[in-house]
């Protein structure tokens, strides 16, 4: 089968989209399909004949991120070269606009994954928020309605559609990753390179490690989690939180944790290379924890769980299935108590490796080969020539 995937972001652009693309291409391609990617431009990208990249500019106050543009004739006459037997968007912007272009033009069935949940996002345009916070679903019955076929990651993007009046099939098909790269063992999570790692961020072997992996920006919720950190401070002096990521919002964040008098404890450490020294990061650490209520299906959280982390979080539908209370961490209600369930994991050493263990086992709902087996099996449903 030949397939194209239409995104906005590719590597080596960095976001959990992004991961889910590359393991989508890769895995698709080890059985026997033949996958194309249609993205933007980025001056970073290695050439490869299998991307299909469109000119783009740098987003405002987002250098990660992209606005792609692209020629009517241009892209079709792409699209026809790969003789494509179904599209797979993954995008509700530009390389959408595009997807739809070609599919209409080349009589070319398709299908949607909705990755966002924009109602948590709506503060990047406050002008227009409440018309948006009313009209949003609207819109993305109006953007979606000549798929064929609407993925949703999680039970929360799928409640969300139902209950706006999506008529279009639904399927929900949870994110997933090679799980190995994450397993102890690894190249990366040897005993010396977890002590490099550690000491590289000045984080003795005695310190208890807290890991947050993410955007820096206001939907995920990262001044709360610094405040929990304050008070776990308070019961582990010895604690340390490691914040993984990019953002807008990075150098606010870092002027927060100074404002808080956690700074010293606190290590923003940037973007990690993906898989082996976030791997190597989730070795290093003792708890994986997150305040955010913006995520969908968090690929960061199988990860984390791959790695053997208890996790602790704030209880949201986009993680129910992921987080279960007592037995791999704690999914806590009130998004300011989390710091009391962490505090309970890295005082209980045993109850620790309990649940990180349940973690692991757990980890595996979410394997790369129960993926791309549900999304092969949507696209000979679909396809043009199945």
């Amino acid at each position: 089968m030949r397939i194209g995937l239409f995104a906005d972001s590719y590597t080596p652009q960095v976001s959990g989209v992004v991961t889910v693309l590359r393991t989508l291409k890769t895995e698709l391609e080890k059985r026997g399909h033949t996958v194309f990617v249609f993205t933007v431009e980025h001056e970073d990208a290695v050439p490869d004949p299998t991307v299909i990249r469109v000119k783009s500019i740098q987003f405002p106050n987002e250098p990660q991120h992209r606005i792609g543009f692209f020629s009517y004739s241009e892209i079709i006459k792409k699209a026809k070269e790969c003789r494509l037997d179904i599209i797979h968007t993954h995008t509700e912007f530009s390389l959408y606009i595009a997807s739809r272009i070609v599919a209409r033009k080349l009589k070319i069935p398709s299908i949607h994954t909705l990755h966002t949940y924009y109602l948590d996002y709506l503060y990047y345009v406050p002008l227009l928020e409440p018309f948006l916070k009313r009209n949003v679903h609207t819109m993305l019955k109006r953007v979606l309605r000549s798929q064929k076929c609407v993925v949703a990651p999680s039970r929360k993007i799928y409640n969300y559609l139902s209950e706006h009046g999506c008529t279009l099939p639904m399927k929900i098909v949870p994110n997933g990753i090679d799980l190995s790269a994450f397993h102890s063992g690894q190249p990366g999570q040897e005993k010396g390179e977890v002590e490099a790692f550690r000491a590289r961020y000045g984080i003795k072997p005695e310190d208890s490690l807290i890991v947050f992996v993410g955007r820096l920006a206001v939907e995920k919720n990262i001044s709360v989690l610094l405040d929990n950190f304050r008070k776990i401070l308070d019961g582990k002096p010895d604690a340390k939180l490691l914040i993984v990521g990019d953002g807008p919002d990075r150098f606010s964040l870092e002027a927060y944790a100074r404002e808080l008098g956690v700074d010293k404890s606190v290590r923003f450490c940037g973007y990690l290379r993906w898989p082996d020294e976030v791997s190597t990061c989730y070795a290093a650490s003792n708890l994986f924890m997150s305040a955010s209520h913006s995520e969908v299906h968090p690929i960061t959280f199988i990860e984390a769980m791959a790695a053997g982390l208890p996790v602790v979080c704030a209880a949201d539908i986009s993680v129910a299935d992921m987080v279960l209370d007592g037995d791999n961490g704690y999914a806590v209600q009130n998004d300011h108590e989390l710091w009391e369930k962490a505090l309970m994991v890295l005082r209980d050493r045993d109850a620790a490796a309990r649940m990180g263990k349940r973690s692991r086992e757990l980890s595996e709902h979410y394997s790369v080969g129960r993926f791309v087996e549900s999304m092969e099996k949507l696209y000979v449903q679909y396809a043009k020539h199945p």
